[in-house]
């Protein structure tokens, strides 16, 4: 029965719909940080997970330890990634439910200093790959039959204006979830929900590793909930839009940042509005 034609006044068994049984994923950036704990996530929703990272010890390792099968691929060359999509149709087939791409991150300089070329391999990184993963997948999801979900990883950089070396990174993620949006709009009608999760700081490996101790202290004073995110606080969000439980949810971006955004208005007065109180 189509959801359409379901009683509204139904009582579901809700947590069902958070699970993945019989279905599979390509995991774009399986290789760590919230990648790895994407595919940690869905596998133990019940999926089956692609995991494709540009590093083949870490795709593999990530793999073995969900029992999914492990592809090494460059994202930003178009060959690698009609082989990935290959790869998704021999081995998940007619189980073939989603995609989530994981994949960006800033490079080149601010303003004055970034080169034309790095202009450009910001937003092949961040949005091309991106839109050249939909137009793989969208045909097998529509061969699989059953609409589908397909979740990029955002920022709160492209929602919120940021400068510096983080201009062209945030540039490239806000077209990442303006293409988001339009997708989903144009793949509604096909049952393929098409959402992005933006976090805000999270505590990565690879940031981890490059900043010290005192910098998260003093972040984390910045965050209304006291600390970044973690990996697996992405990780969750991404299980939720990728699962019956979001069944309703497309062109969505949803912010994960503990409340960091906040901020933007925190410190700012409230006006009196120079009407005279009535009694």
């Amino acid at each position: 029965m189509s959801a359409r034609h379901e009683d509204p006044t139904a009582v579901p068994r809700f947590a069902d719909w958070l699970r993945l049984d019989g279905r599979g994923f390509v995991l774009l950036g399986a290789g760590q940080g919230i990648g790895e704990q994407c595919a940690h996530a869905l596998a133990q929703g019940g999926a089956s997970v692609l995991c494709v990272d540009h590093d083949a010890q870490r795709a593999e390792a990530v793999a073995r330890a969900v029992g999914g099968r492990a592809l090494a691929a460059d994202i930003t060359r178009p060959q690698d990634m009609q082989r990935i999509f290959d790869q998704a149709g021999e081995f998940l087939g007619e189980r073939f439910a989603g995609l989530v791409d994981v994949v960006g991150m800033p490079v080149g300089e601010g303003l004055a200093g970034m080169t034309p070329a790095q202009w450009q391999q910001q937003f092949d990184l961040v949005v091309g790959h991106a839109w050249t993963a939909m137009q793989h997948a969208v045909p097998l999801l529509r061969r699989a039959g059953g609409g589908g979900s397909m979740v990029f990883i955002g920022s709160m950089a492209g929602l919120y204006p940021r400068s510096g070396s983080l201009l062209a990174y945030g540039s490239a993620k806000a077209a990442l979830h303006h293409l988001v949006k339009g997708a989903a709009q144009e793949l509604a009608a096909d049952g393929i929900r098409v959402n992005a999760v933006a976090p805000g700081l999270t505590r990565t490996p690879r940031l981890h590793e490059a900043n010290p101790g005192a910098f998260w202290e003093a972040q984390s004073a910045l965050i209304p909930l006291g600390r970044p995110a973690l990996p697996a606080d992405i990780a969750a969000a991404v299980l939720y839009l990728s699962t019956p439980m979001a069944r309703h949810v497309t062109g969505q971006v949803l912010l994960v940042d503990g409340g960091a955004s906040l901020g933007a208005t925190a410190q700012l007065g409230i006006a009196r509005s120079g009407q005279q109180q009535q009694p």
